[in-house]
């Protein structure tokens, strides 16, 4: 073969983005399937219908069948953010949008995550000129509150990409790093015991929830130690069953104790989440996994 013909064989190549390992046994056997649909796609049609296992561990999908099929299995994902299982430092995932750092490094993961996420925009933003977004800001589906020191241009950026259905608020108080001291769904929100009333009001009228002040195992940073979605929670794995009990009684969620990226107790730095998808850090374990599923009650059908 001339070095021309390699060379254009070389372009044609599909351009691998980030892998994960998989996430189970039974995700594994699914990918024997899914080989075994594209062969026999192959010596019918004389292409592959189906998915190349590198496709496949990137959820990159050449057959509308097949990602109609995947989208059922990848629920809980794991990734990583320029070699960082620390995924929550740099993600604010939320049914309306997902942000992602602004860094050079992240462009292979936002093309998985507009694979992973159609309806909803990924959108690459700083604050404060800092990359670890998912620490200094918080939101939902209604609205989004970043710090402020956020610049005019980072601001511009956000109201100009996000839908307008999300009004983007700044917040001014000494506890700056508000992912690490607010967590919330579209209904619900926790806080740190001391942020300001003023702030707890802004919250309460930017994302449109009703808010608590409340310690999950006698930590302030409910941020840190709690990640939840419309349907459920995972917390703290220190949390005691009769404090589980008392915050899911008060949230109206179902709260679950456990950890991520191999028993990292701070599971919002390593998972983040919305109704329909999780991604978690490389390190997190099937049994992990499971206990994030089970937490969150994702559903068996495709979100729209």
């Amino acid at each position: 073969m001339s070095t021309e013909q390699s060379g254009e064989l070389e372009q044609t190549e599909p351009e691998v983005v980030a892998t994960r390992n998989y996430t189970s046994t039974w995700e594994k056997n699914r990918w024997w399937y899914i080989a075994r649909f594209s062969k026999d796609y192959k010596y019918f049609y004389g292409h592959t219908g189906g998915l190349s296992a590198q496709a496949f561990r990137t959820r990159r999908a050449h057959d509308g069948y097949v990602w109609e099929t995947k989208r059922k299995w990848t629920q809980a994902l794991r990734t990583s953010i320029d070699n960082s299982d620390d995924v929550g430092a740099f993600l604010n995932l939320t049914n309306s949008y997902l942000l992602v750092c602004d860094e050079e490094e992240s462009d292979n993961f936002c093309k998985v995550a507009q694979d992973d996420l159609p309806d909803i925009p990924v959108v690459k933003t700083s604050l404060a000129g800092c990359r670890v977004i998912g620490r200094m800001c918080v939101g939902n589906k209604n609205g989004l509150i970043v710090p402020e020191t956020t610049s005019d241009i980072e601001l511009q950026h956000l109201k100009r990409e996000l839908p307008d259905s999300v009004e983007v608020r700044t917040l001014e108080d000494r506890l700056s790093a508000l992912g690490n001291v607010i967590v919330c769904n579209d209904h619900v929100a926790l806080v740190h015991p001391d942020l300001d009333k003023e702030s707890e009001e802004i919250v309460a009228d930017t994302l449109k929830v009703e808010v608590f002040r409340h310690l999950i195992a006698n930590n302030s940073l409910v941020g840190s130690y709690c990640v939840m979605n419309n349907n459920g929670g995972l917390v703290h794995i220190d949390a005691s069953k009769t404090e589980l009990e008392d915050l899911s009684s008060l949230l109206q969620l179902q709260l679950i104790a456990g950890t991520v990226n191999g028993g990292n107790k701070t599971v919002a730095s390593g998972l983040v989440a919305n109704d329909c998808i999780a991604y978690a850090g490389m390190k997190t374990t099937g049994k992990e996994f499971l206990t994030i599923e089970t937490a969150l009650h994702f559903p068996i059908h495709k979100c729209s």
